[in-house]
């Protein structure tokens, strides 16, 4: 067990990703891109319930998904939303779909650097 003290992270919020099985990598990509260095993760899901048929082309929608969860500062949380829901696509009827959840705390290991970096740059 560690002695350090717990730092708490209060303005952060997980954005939950939901879209079609392959484009976790693009997505991860955009995140990085557009400054979400905090955390991602992403996991393979199957959804239940009846299979919807979309438009005249009677397009399957697919039960097997991906959920990409990403960890994002309060102030990052707009942009990172808006790059993945472009990079993902989801415009696009059946594709997946994004939310943000605020976190009331989070905790993780943070490095003595970086804390120092933090403390002299409030």
């Amino acid at each position: 067990m560690s002695d350090h003290n717990i730092t708490y992270l209060t303005d952060v919020s997980l954005l939950t990703v939901v879209v079609q099985v392959g484009l976790s990598e693009d997505i991860l990509k955009a995140a990085r891109d557009a400054g979400a260095t905090a955390g991602a993760i992403g996991h393979h899901a199957r959804g239940t319930g009846v299979r919807e048929r979309l438009g005249i082309l009677g397009v399957a929608v697919e039960t097997e998904k991906d959920v990409i969860s990403v960890l994002v500062s309060n102030e990052q949380r707009d942009l990172v939303f808006d790059t993945i829901y472009r990079a993902a696509g989801l415009d696009t009827p059946g594709r997946g779909f994004i939310y943000a959840t605020p976190l009331e705390k989070a905790a993780t290991y943070i490095p003595e650097s970086i804390m120092q970096r933090m403390k002299n740059n409030p």
